[in-house]
């Protein structure tokens, strides 16, 4: 499966390169064009409401109670709900399409498709309940692999100052646990949004997927995603080697600090297009060699059977 993979990330980057590129620009477009308006809204809302955004009116504001005046809290809660529905919006018809079209294109090899027509196809979806199910998957895989990851860090990190070398060593064991637990939970769900967006299903029903399509495959999960964190550090690398030989504040202010940092960025940003074919690629070689094998047993699979094992 891995040499598969390596050999499909190459063929779906050289393909689709540039077409990667250009939907890239355009959410990016499409990104700022959002925020411009959000800010636009909020400054026509603090007029509507007669809120003075400026630091002294504030200060002079005899309502002010502790630091903020009524109005104001009232406008800032007001924006807040602004951001979320905004933030929905964004969700819906920019990532949604975006990662659609990223699954779409690195599926099959015989078949060329057109991925600024599958883009802009799914921005007309107008599909906001994916937005919603976006955030409720999102804040689900944090209450799930967040605790453990944060019990075991926090364990490792105090377990220098334990007052006995048992209570250390309990500590240090905790921890490693935690962190290889927490790792392996991520990996084991890291496929769940690609699922929610290509399958249309619920939360619940992604999480399940991703734990169906991972069961039996971590050692091809794992060397995806070691291979995808080396290729990533690699071509970090010029970054690493101007920031180390460039430490001064006078030399970092210099015009070949400047060049020299121009120059690494535009490497990294080269390999861009490869970086998201290898987030999206394993997710469609899982599936293939999924259906190969259910195809083969001429089972269907029923997703409640699927645990974490």
């Amino acid at each position: 499966m891995f040499k598969d993979f390596l050999k499909d990330s190459f063929f779906f980057t050289k393909r689709y390169y540039g077409y990667i590129f250009g939907l890239l620009v355009i959410s990016f477009i499409l990104v700022i064009l959002a925020v411009v308006i959000l800010l636009i809204l909020g400054i026509l809302l603090a007029m509507l409401m007669g809120v003075d955004m400026s630091t002294a009116a504030l200060l002079n504001d005899k309502d002010i109670f502790p630091f903020l005046s009524s109005r104001f809290i009232f406008y800032i809660i007001l924006m807040v709900l602004l951001f979320i529905m905004w933030a929905l919006l964004v969700l819906a018809f920019i990532q949604y399409p975006l990662v659609k079209t990223f699954i779409k294109i690195t599926r099959e090899r015989d078949i060329y498709k057109n991925p600024f027509g599958i883009y802009f196809a799914g921005i007309k979806e107008k599909n906001l309940m994916m937005g919603l199910k976006i955030v409720g998957l999102g804040l689900l895989l944090t209450l799930i692999v967040g605790p453990v990851l944060f019990l075991g860090i926090v364990c490792i990190a105090f377990s220098t100052d334990a007052v006995n070398n048992l209570a250390r060593l309990v500590l240090i064991i905790i921890g490693i646990v935690g962190v290889v637990l927490g790792v392996y939970l991520l990996l084991r769900l890291m496929f769940a949004n690609a699922a929610l967006v290509d399958k249309d299903i619920g939360v619940l029903e992604s999480i399940r997927e991703s734990l169906k399509l991972t069961k039996g495959k971590m050692g091809f999960v794992i060397a995806a995603f070691v291979y995808s964190i080396f290729v990533s550090a690699v071509f970090q690398i010029p970054l690493y080697i101007v920031d180390a030989l460039f430490k001064t504040e006078t030399s970092q202010e210099s015009a070949l600090f400047v060049i020299l940092s121009l120059a690494g960025f535009v490497f990294y940003l080269i390999a861009v297009p490869y970086f998201i074919v290898l987030q999206y690629l394993p997710y469609n070689i899982l599936n293939s060699y999924n259906k190969g094998v259910n195809h083969q047993d001429g089972q269907t699979y029923n997703t409640d059977e699927y645990v974490i094992g």
